[in-house]
């Protein structure tokens, strides 16, 4: 705004109404029902004859209205909601943000190799092989699992989006989101170094970003607890293993989490609309579970379980250096 009045030379006087409170919100929904508009989102702004709903609408609309109230002495026509809520970001940003997916990308990639997924997967499989039951309840098994996770971590983090949207027009929570996880991806990164040098000593047992001993067995005893390879397959023994998915994926966001939290932070930084964090949750997703669906096809397809295990631990200080570097992008990108 001060911006917006020193360009226009317009001085602008504002009636702030939170509409995060009741009262707040019924005079929002009752003054947009007189002008005959929906409410969509917010922050408002109602300025002469308009409303412009969102901050890329907003940002857009605030400094043209000024101008021609400036040149003409009256308020901006009644512009129709096509025209009140274009992306009018310089053409550098919104190139920018139309690449924006692909930290997103590369973020899920990095998170379905994080050593907490991928031993809690070669945990599983190792199970499942030891319980029998042939290749193709293996796949099958295997490829249920990998939907429970898949489902429970798109849910967490469609909830945890749509939160972070919710307080995108309170300054005091864009900047503790900017800010706040900018700084923890940093720590990470830092963290994720350490942890590099010591898996490089063979000190793995002692990395700090992993899950406690009390998380992996609960854990272990979840994966146990599935169905043995006696049963015969039936919907509701792979509903079993789908729910093992969504339980051992939410006892993991305990590290996992250390990737998805920052990310969908960004997320909300990128993008404001609704359906380009959809977009971006299951791209993200769709990235974590290929890892975890290439050990599965290996398992079952390839060498067995041993040759990806010999992997993880050959090349596990070499995942954590790609995580500290990833940590370190990430944080420059939810701060600058």
């Amino acid at each position: 705004l001060p911006r917006a009045e020193e360009s226009s030379g317009i001085e602008v006087t504002v009636r702030f109404v939170d509409i995060l409170s009741k009262k707040g919100y019924e005079d929002c929904l009752s003054t947009l029902q007189a002008r005959g508009v929906a409410f969509r989102i917010h922050p408002v702004l109602v300025i002469g004859n308009n409303v412009y709903q969102g901050n890329t609408a907003i940002e857009g609309n605030l400094l043209p209205e000024l101008e021609y109230y400036a040149e003409s002495g009256k308020w901006r026509p009644r512009q129709s909601e096509e025209e009140a809520a274009p992306s009018v970001e310089p053409a550098g940003e919104s190139a920018i943000q139309s690449l924006a997916f692909i930290p997103v990308v590369l973020a899920g990639l990095v998170d379905g190799i994080n050593p907490c997924a991928f031993a809690t997967m070669l945990f599983f499989l190792s199970w499942l092989v030891l319980r029998g039951g042939g290749k193709k309840r293996l796949l099958v098994t295997g490829l249920s699992f990998i939907a429970g996770v898949f489902v429970s971590y798109f849910l967490t983090g469609l909830g945890l989006s749509s939160l972070f949207r919710l307080g995108s027009g309170l300054s005091l929570l864009r900047s503790l989101v900017r800010w706040g996880f900018g700084g923890l991806a940093l720590l990470f990164a830092l963290v994720s170094f350490v942890d590099a040098v010591r898996c490089a000593r063979g000190r793995a047992a002692t990395m700090s970003l992993q899950l406690p001993d009390t998380l992996k067995k609960l854990v272990h005893r979840v994966i146990r607890a599935a169905p043995s390879g006696e049963r015969p397959l039936s919907p509701l023994v792979l509903l079993a293993f789908f729910a093992t998915g969504v339980i051992v994926s939410l006892l993991e966001l305990a590290c996992t989490g250390q990737v998805y939290f920052p990310t969908i932070a960004f997320m909300a930084q990128s993008a404001p609309g609704a359906l380009v964090p959809l977009f971006w949750l299951i791209l993200y997703n769709t990235a974590f579970i290929l890892p975890l669906l290439a050990i599965l096809a290996i398992t079952v397809f390839g060498a067995g379980i041993e040759a990806p295990r010999a992997f993880f631990m050959r090349h596990l200080a070499a995942a954590k250096v790609l995580m500290g570097c990833f940590f370190l992008a990430l944080s420059a990108l939810i701060v600058f």
